[in-house]
């Protein structure tokens, strides 16, 4: 790592007064997209940065592991570190590394993209602080040749009454990002329980029983809602 991106790093650290996950824009700084999908096919993937408002940012980008988690990550982001001016915009470019990645299904990452805004002059003022913000969307690696098409797996989830709730199975190679699911009339808040399945996966939710049918939508690869699904759920054997 460079100097000035560790430098930059050091700062992030010390002037954030608050650091918040976001989808798609904060304080004038927003980016093209919520989401990025990566095909195996792929020699790269863009996502633009905008700047609509008046103050001078510095941009840090990277691809983790996942949201906390800022380790090594098989995608790199060029250019790592700018200068994003008011009414300014800079396109990002993400390539991959190397192909050690599963074949059979799709991997997990995060685009992170910190943002601080710049200073005119060194802080003499050690108690100074300055407000940043992150970015941090899901990027999706999909290898080629899976058993199905993603638009066709949002409804393949399964779901079975357990004693601690419901279990809902994910049979497909594809991370299923939950947009709505309700249980007859109960709303699952997807802020609190899993909003997304992993591939070949379960994940578990607490409701209230008992319940007839499961109603769940998911997000798209283009961040809209897919189809509406429904499946009548049998009463628990367990």
């Amino acid at each position: 790592m460079s100097f000035a991106c560790s430098l930059f790093s050091a700062l992030l650290l010390m002037a954030f007064s608050a650091l918040s996950a976001l989808a798609a824009t904060d304080d004038g700084v927003s980016l093209s997209q919520t989401r990025v999908v990566f095909l195996a096919g792929d020699k790269a993937q863009t996502i633009k940065v905008k700047n609509s408002g008046t103050q001078k940012y510095l941009i840090q980008s990277r691809v983790q592991r996942d949201v906390k988690n800022a380790g090594a990550a098989p995608f790199v982001v060029t250019p790592p570190l700018f200068t994003l001016g008011p009414e300014g915009q800079q396109l990002l470019r993400i390539l991959k590394q190397d192909d050690t990645l599963p074949a059979d299904r799709e991997s997990l990452f995060y685009l992170s993209v910190s943002a601080i805004p710049a200073q005119p002059a060194p802080m003499l003022d050690k108690t100074r602080l300055s407000m940043g913000f992150q970015f941090a969307i899901k990027l999706f690696y999909r290898p080629e040749n899976l058993q199905i098409a993603p638009e066709d797996a949002s409804c393949r989830l399964t779901f079975t009454p357990v004693k601690e709730g419901v279990r809902v199975e994910n049979p497909t190679p594809y991370f299923l990002s939950l947009g709505v699911l309700k249980f007859d009339r109960q709303v699952i808040d997807l802020n609190t329980q899993p909003s997304m399945v992993a591939p070949m996966s379960t994940a578990f939710y607490s409701v209230n029983k008992p319940f007839r049918q499961a109603q769940w939508q998911t997000i798209t690869d283009f961040g809209g809602l897919s189809a509406d699904c429904r499946q009548s759920v049998s009463p628990s054997q367990e």
